[in-house]
Protein backbone atom coordinates (compact mmCIF):
# COMPACT_ATOMS: atom_id res chain seq x y z
CA UNK A 1 0.00 0.00 0.00
CA UNK A 2 1.57 3.37 -1.07
CA UNK A 3 2.11 5.75 2.13
CA UNK A 4 -0.75 7.92 3.05
CA UNK A 5 -0.02 11.55 3.10
CA UNK A 6 -0.82 12.99 6.63
CA UNK A 7 -3.28 15.85 7.01
CA UNK A 8 -2.50 19.70 8.52
CA UNK A 9 -5.34 19.96 10.65
CA UNK A 10 -3.96 22.47 12.84
CA UNK A 11 -4.00 25.07 9.81
CA UNK A 12 -6.85 26.27 8.03
CA UNK A 13 -7.43 25.35 4.10
CA UNK A 14 -8.95 28.48 2.60
CA UNK A 15 -6.26 28.92 0.72
CA UNK A 16 -6.32 25.81 -1.72
CA UNK A 17 -9.89 27.22 -2.78
CA UNK A 18 -9.41 30.39 -4.10
CA UNK A 19 -12.41 30.84 -6.41
CA UNK A 20 -14.31 30.21 -3.12
CA UNK A 21 -12.34 33.25 -1.30
CA UNK A 22 -13.05 35.64 -4.32
CA UNK A 23 -16.88 34.76 -4.12
CA UNK A 24 -16.63 35.71 -0.81
CA UNK A 25 -14.67 38.72 -1.05
CA UNK A 26 -16.78 40.02 -4.05
CA UNK A 27 -20.11 39.06 -2.35
CA UNK A 28 -19.79 38.86 1.26
CA UNK A 29 -21.26 35.50 0.78
CA UNK A 30 -20.80 31.89 -1.04
CA UNK A 31 -21.76 28.25 -0.44
CA UNK A 32 -19.95 26.25 2.14
CA UNK A 33 -17.23 24.08 1.41
CA UNK A 34 -17.69 21.88 4.63
CA UNK A 35 -20.89 20.67 6.28
CA UNK A 36 -20.65 18.84 9.30
CA UNK A 37 -24.06 16.72 9.93
CA UNK A 38 -25.02 14.70 13.20
CA UNK A 39 -27.69 12.24 11.82
CA UNK A 40 -28.45 11.60 15.43
CA UNK A 41 -28.47 13.18 18.61
CA UNK A 42 -28.27 9.99 20.44
CA UNK A 43 -25.01 8.51 22.26
CA UNK A 44 -24.01 5.26 23.74
CA UNK A 45 -21.04 7.23 25.60
CA UNK A 46 -21.25 10.00 28.21
CA UNK A 47 -18.19 11.20 27.65
CA UNK A 48 -17.07 13.98 30.41
CA UNK A 49 -15.63 16.47 28.34
CA UNK A 50 -18.68 16.27 26.09
CA UNK A 51 -19.16 20.45 24.57
CA UNK A 52 -23.18 19.31 24.00
CA UNK A 53 -23.57 17.87 27.33
CA UNK A 54 -26.81 20.13 27.81
CA UNK A 55 -28.61 18.72 25.32
CA UNK A 56 -28.36 14.95 26.06
CA UNK A 57 -30.80 12.41 26.75
CA UNK A 58 -32.09 12.59 23.03
CA UNK A 59 -33.24 10.38 20.40
CA UNK A 60 -33.85 11.72 16.84
CA UNK A 61 -32.81 10.42 13.51
CA UNK A 62 -33.15 12.67 10.25
CA UNK A 63 -35.09 11.12 7.89
CA UNK A 64 -33.26 9.37 5.49
CA UNK A 65 -35.21 10.86 2.33
CA UNK A 66 -34.46 14.05 3.71
CA UNK A 67 -31.20 13.10 3.96
CA UNK A 68 -30.45 11.76 0.62
CA UNK A 69 -31.70 14.80 -1.14
CA UNK A 70 -30.02 17.50 0.66
CA UNK A 71 -26.38 16.00 0.13
CA UNK A 72 -27.29 15.89 -3.59
CA UNK A 73 -28.60 19.44 -3.50
CA UNK A 74 -25.80 20.38 -1.24
CA UNK A 75 -23.17 18.89 -3.79
CA UNK A 76 -24.60 20.31 -6.89
CA UNK A 77 -24.49 24.10 -5.17
CA UNK A 78 -20.47 23.46 -4.57
CA UNK A 79 -20.38 21.76 -1.29
CA UNK A 80 -17.59 19.78 -1.54
CA UNK A 81 -17.00 17.62 1.69
CA UNK A 82 -19.28 16.64 4.62
CA UNK A 83 -18.76 15.19 7.52
CA UNK A 84 -21.10 12.73 10.56
CA UNK A 85 -20.35 13.49 13.51
CA UNK A 86 -22.48 16.19 14.84
CA UNK A 87 -24.48 15.92 18.54
CA UNK A 88 -24.50 12.11 19.42
CA UNK A 89 -22.93 9.25 17.63
CA UNK A 90 -23.79 8.86 13.80
CA UNK A 91 -23.19 5.18 13.65
CA UNK A 92 -26.59 4.41 15.63
CA UNK A 93 -28.56 6.09 12.82
CA UNK A 94 -29.32 2.98 10.98
CA UNK A 95 -28.78 4.15 7.75
CA UNK A 96 -25.45 6.11 8.21
CA UNK A 97 -23.70 3.50 5.47
CA UNK A 98 -26.40 5.03 3.05
CA UNK A 99 -25.73 8.46 3.46
CA UNK A 100 -22.15 7.79 3.37
CA UNK A 101 -22.70 6.10 -0.25
CA UNK A 102 -25.14 8.68 -1.20
CA UNK A 103 -23.01 11.70 -0.10
CA UNK A 104 -20.21 10.25 -1.73
CA UNK A 105 -21.78 9.64 -5.19
CA UNK A 106 -23.49 13.18 -4.76
CA UNK A 107 -19.99 14.26 -5.83
CA UNK A 108 -18.72 15.39 -1.82
CA UNK A 109 -15.54 14.16 0.01
CA UNK A 110 -17.00 12.24 3.04
CA UNK A 111 -15.39 11.12 6.76
CA UNK A 112 -16.86 9.86 10.02
CA UNK A 113 -15.78 10.92 13.65
CA UNK A 114 -17.01 7.54 16.29
CA UNK A 115 -16.22 6.43 19.07
CA UNK A 116 -16.14 3.57 17.17
CA UNK A 117 -18.33 0.77 19.11
CA UNK A 118 -20.30 0.18 16.56
CA UNK A 119 -17.52 0.88 13.60
CA UNK A 120 -17.53 -3.79 12.93
CA UNK A 121 -16.72 -5.37 10.13
CA UNK A 122 -19.76 -4.91 8.06
CA UNK A 123 -19.66 -0.86 8.98
CA UNK A 124 -16.11 -1.13 7.28
CA UNK A 125 -17.38 -3.23 4.44
CA UNK A 126 -20.15 -0.47 3.65
CA UNK A 127 -18.38 2.58 4.39
CA UNK A 128 -14.96 2.39 3.82
CA UNK A 129 -14.81 2.69 0.21
CA UNK A 130 -16.21 6.06 -0.05
CA UNK A 131 -14.79 7.46 2.94
CA UNK A 132 -11.49 9.97 2.43
CA UNK A 133 -11.36 9.66 6.30
CA UNK A 134 -12.43 8.04 9.72
CA UNK A 135 -11.85 9.16 12.84
CA UNK A 136 -11.93 7.33 16.04
CA UNK A 137 -12.83 9.00 19.78
CA UNK A 138 -10.91 7.05 21.94
CA UNK A 139 -9.07 9.56 24.22
CA UNK A 140 -7.30 6.98 26.58
CA UNK A 141 -4.99 4.44 26.41
CA UNK A 142 -6.78 1.58 28.74
CA UNK A 143 -9.83 0.31 29.48
CA UNK A 144 -9.95 1.34 33.16
CA UNK A 145 -9.47 5.22 32.71
CA UNK A 146 -11.65 5.26 29.40
CA UNK A 147 -14.41 3.83 30.89
CA UNK A 148 -13.88 6.98 33.55
CA UNK A 149 -13.36 9.19 30.35
CA UNK A 150 -16.25 7.82 28.49
CA UNK A 151 -18.62 6.97 31.13
CA UNK A 152 -19.03 3.82 29.77
CA UNK A 153 -18.28 0.07 30.13
CA UNK A 154 -14.50 -0.95 30.09
CA UNK A 155 -15.45 -3.55 27.11
CA UNK A 156 -15.72 -0.83 24.85
CA UNK A 157 -12.01 0.04 24.94
CA UNK A 158 -11.22 -3.34 23.62
CA UNK A 159 -13.89 -3.29 21.50
CA UNK A 160 -12.88 -0.45 19.51
CA UNK A 161 -9.30 -0.68 19.41
CA UNK A 162 -10.66 -4.26 17.60
CA UNK A 163 -12.54 -2.15 15.37
CA UNK A 164 -9.80 -0.40 14.32
CA UNK A 165 -7.57 -3.28 13.93
CA UNK A 166 -10.13 -4.88 11.43
CA UNK A 167 -11.00 -1.47 10.08
CA UNK A 168 -7.04 -0.98 8.79
CA UNK A 169 -7.10 -5.09 8.06
CA UNK A 170 -9.88 -4.34 5.50
CA UNK A 171 -8.74 -1.05 3.95
CA UNK A 172 -5.33 -2.37 3.21
CA UNK A 173 -6.50 -5.37 1.91
CA UNK A 174 -8.87 -4.11 -0.62
CA UNK A 175 -6.30 -1.04 -2.11
CA UNK A 176 -8.13 1.35 -0.27
CA UNK A 177 -7.03 5.07 -0.12
CA UNK A 178 -8.98 5.63 3.43
CA UNK A 179 -7.03 7.34 6.39
CA UNK A 180 -7.85 5.79 9.57
CA UNK A 181 -6.75 7.76 12.60
CA UNK A 182 -7.73 8.29 16.59
CA UNK A 183 -7.76 11.00 18.56
CA UNK A 184 -7.02 12.32 21.68
CA UNK A 185 -8.49 15.39 23.91
CA UNK A 186 -6.52 16.19 26.21
CA UNK A 187 -7.52 16.68 29.75
CA UNK A 188 -5.97 16.50 33.53
CA UNK A 189 -8.10 13.07 34.30
CA UNK A 190 -6.26 11.46 31.20
CA UNK A 191 -2.91 12.89 30.75
CA UNK A 192 -0.83 9.85 31.23
CA UNK A 193 -2.43 7.72 28.47
CA UNK A 194 -1.29 9.65 25.90
CA UNK A 195 1.67 7.54 25.21
CA UNK A 196 -0.34 3.80 25.90
CA UNK A 197 -2.17 4.78 23.44
CA UNK A 198 0.37 6.12 20.51
CA UNK A 199 1.66 2.46 21.20
CA UNK A 200 -1.47 0.79 20.86
CA UNK A 201 -2.37 2.78 17.88
CA UNK A 202 0.90 2.68 15.89
CA UNK A 203 0.93 -1.76 16.52
CA UNK A 204 -2.50 -1.69 15.26
CA UNK A 205 -1.42 0.03 11.81
CA UNK A 206 -3.78 3.56 12.24
CA UNK A 207 -2.16 6.10 10.24
CA UNK A 208 -2.54 8.38 13.07
CA UNK A 209 -3.10 10.02 16.40
CA UNK A 210 -4.12 13.25 17.59
CA UNK A 211 -3.79 15.00 20.31
CA UNK A 212 -6.28 17.81 20.94
CA UNK A 213 -6.68 20.83 23.42
CA UNK A 214 -9.59 20.95 25.37
CA UNK A 215 -12.11 23.86 24.45
CA UNK A 216 -14.76 25.11 26.90
CA UNK A 217 -18.23 25.39 24.98
CA UNK A 218 -20.14 28.47 26.83
CA UNK A 219 -23.57 26.32 27.42
CA UNK A 220 -21.40 23.52 28.67
CA UNK A 221 -22.21 21.75 31.69
CA UNK A 222 -18.68 19.98 32.30
CA UNK A 223 -15.48 23.05 32.77
CA UNK A 224 -12.15 22.03 32.48
CA UNK A 225 -9.10 24.60 33.83
CA UNK A 226 -5.97 23.74 32.05
CA UNK A 227 -2.95 25.48 31.05
CA UNK A 228 -1.51 23.06 28.07
CA UNK A 229 1.94 25.03 28.88
CA UNK A 230 2.40 22.61 31.51
CA UNK A 231 1.56 19.65 28.74
CA UNK A 232 4.38 21.04 26.11
CA UNK A 233 6.74 18.01 26.92
CA UNK A 234 4.79 15.53 25.91
CA UNK A 235 5.00 16.30 22.64
CA UNK A 236 8.62 14.94 21.96
CA UNK A 237 7.86 12.09 23.66
CA UNK A 238 5.43 11.25 21.77
CA UNK A 239 7.28 12.06 18.80
CA UNK A 240 8.99 9.07 19.39
CA UNK A 241 6.50 6.93 17.60
CA UNK A 242 6.44 8.71 14.11
CA UNK A 243 7.37 6.74 11.36
CA UNK A 244 6.70 6.45 7.81
CA UNK A 245 3.45 5.06 8.18
CA UNK A 246 2.19 6.59 11.54
CA UNK A 247 2.58 10.32 12.91
CA UNK A 248 1.52 11.94 15.94
CA UNK A 249 -0.25 15.32 14.96
CA UNK A 250 0.06 17.17 18.57
CA UNK A 251 -2.28 19.85 17.83
CA UNK A 252 0.55 22.40 19.05
CA UNK A 253 -0.58 25.74 17.22
CA UNK A 254 -4.10 25.19 18.44
CA UNK A 255 -2.95 24.70 22.30
CA UNK A 256 -1.17 28.16 21.72
CA UNK A 257 -3.98 29.73 20.00
CA UNK A 258 -6.10 29.02 22.93
CA UNK A 259 -3.54 31.35 24.97
CA UNK A 260 -3.94 34.20 22.37
CA UNK A 261 -6.28 36.43 21.92
CA UNK A 262 -8.12 36.76 18.61
CA UNK A 263 -7.06 39.28 16.14
CA UNK A 264 -10.89 39.84 14.37
CA UNK A 265 -14.56 41.00 15.93
CA UNK A 266 -16.39 39.21 13.31
CA UNK A 267 -16.81 35.53 12.34
CA UNK A 268 -16.39 35.30 8.71
CA UNK A 269 -15.92 31.97 8.69
CA UNK A 270 -19.81 30.97 8.98
CA UNK A 271 -19.85 31.41 4.45
CA UNK A 272 -17.42 28.45 4.14
CA UNK A 273 -18.91 26.41 6.97
CA UNK A 274 -22.20 24.90 8.34
CA UNK A 275 -24.20 22.49 10.43
CA UNK A 276 -26.96 20.05 10.35
CA UNK A 277 -28.42 18.97 13.13
CA UNK A 278 -30.69 15.41 13.70
CA UNK A 279 -33.91 17.08 13.32
CA UNK A 280 -32.79 18.76 9.92
CA UNK A 281 -31.71 22.25 11.15
CA UNK A 282 -29.04 23.86 9.74
CA UNK A 283 -27.38 26.12 12.24
CA UNK A 284 -24.25 28.23 12.18
CA UNK A 285 -21.96 26.37 14.24
CA UNK A 286 -22.15 24.10 17.31
CA UNK A 287 -22.82 27.66 19.31
CA UNK A 288 -25.94 27.46 18.22
CA UNK A 289 -27.16 23.99 19.01
CA UNK A 290 -30.56 24.24 20.99
CA UNK A 291 -30.72 27.86 19.71
CA UNK A 292 -34.16 27.93 17.84
CA UNK A 293 -33.94 32.30 16.90
CA UNK A 294 -30.34 31.29 15.21
CA UNK A 295 -31.63 28.61 13.11
CA UNK A 296 -31.26 29.49 9.19
CA UNK A 297 -33.91 26.93 8.48
CA UNK A 298 -35.32 22.96 8.68
CA UNK A 299 -34.93 20.71 5.93
CA UNK A 300 -38.54 19.51 6.34
CA UNK A 301 -39.74 22.68 5.40
CA UNK A 302 -37.56 24.28 2.45
CA UNK A 303 -34.55 22.67 0.46
CA UNK A 304 -30.98 23.46 1.41
CA UNK A 305 -30.56 26.15 -1.42
CA UNK A 306 -33.98 27.53 0.15
CA UNK A 307 -32.28 27.73 3.23
CA UNK A 308 -29.05 29.13 2.10
CA UNK A 309 -29.89 31.54 -0.37
CA UNK A 310 -32.89 32.55 1.91
CA UNK A 311 -33.75 36.33 3.46
CA UNK A 312 -33.68 34.08 7.01
CA UNK A 313 -30.43 33.52 6.93
CA UNK A 314 -29.21 36.40 5.60
CA UNK A 315 -31.27 38.28 8.45
CA UNK A 316 -29.10 36.12 11.32
CA UNK A 317 -25.65 36.81 9.60
CA UNK A 318 -26.35 40.32 9.99
CA UNK A 319 -27.59 39.80 13.42
CA UNK A 320 -23.63 37.95 14.45
CA UNK A 321 -22.01 40.39 12.49
CA UNK A 322 -23.43 43.13 14.74
CA UNK A 323 -23.00 40.82 17.61
CA UNK A 324 -19.54 40.59 17.19
CA UNK A 325 -17.40 37.06 18.57
CA UNK A 326 -18.60 38.09 21.99
CA UNK A 327 -19.88 35.34 24.19
CA UNK A 328 -18.23 32.93 20.81
CA UNK A 329 -16.55 29.39 21.99
CA UNK A 330 -12.66 29.82 22.52
CA UNK A 331 -10.12 29.02 19.55
CA UNK A 332 -13.31 26.91 17.86
CA UNK A 333 -12.73 24.88 14.35
CA UNK A 334 -13.11 28.50 12.64
CA UNK A 335 -10.87 30.24 14.56
CA UNK A 336 -8.08 29.61 11.77
CA UNK A 337 -10.13 30.69 8.91
CA UNK A 338 -10.99 33.45 10.65
CA UNK A 339 -7.63 35.12 11.19
CA UNK A 340 -7.00 34.46 7.63
CA UNK A 341 -9.97 35.90 6.23
CA UNK A 342 -9.76 38.86 8.92
CA UNK A 343 -6.34 39.54 6.99
CA UNK A 344 -7.48 39.58 3.70
CA UNK A 345 -10.75 42.56 4.89
CA UNK A 346 -7.41 44.47 6.36
CA UNK A 347 -4.55 43.95 3.65
CA UNK A 348 -0.89 45.57 4.78
CA UNK A 349 0.49 48.68 2.71
CA UNK A 350 3.66 46.21 1.61
CA UNK A 351 1.19 43.43 0.50
CA UNK A 352 2.18 43.87 -2.72
CA UNK A 353 5.49 43.48 -2.18
CA UNK A 354 5.65 39.82 -2.62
Amino acid sequence: MEKIKQPDVDNHKLMYHPKRVVEWLEKSDCYPIYVEIGPTNACNHRCVFCALDFIEGRHDYIDTKIMAKTLENMAENGVKSVMFAGEGEPLLHKDISKFVKYAKNSGSDVSITTNGVLFNKEKAKECLPYLSWIRFSIDSGSSENYAQIHKTNQKDFNKVIKNIEETVKFRNSNGLKTMIGAQFLLIPQNINETVKLAKICKDIGADNLQIKPYSQHPNSINKFVINYEDYAYLEPELENFNSEKFKIIFRKKTMQRLQEKPNYDHCYGLSFFTLIDAKGNVIPCNLFYDNQDFYFGNLYEQSFPEIWEGTKRKKILKELYKRSIKGCRENCRLDPDNRYLHRLKNPSPHDNFI
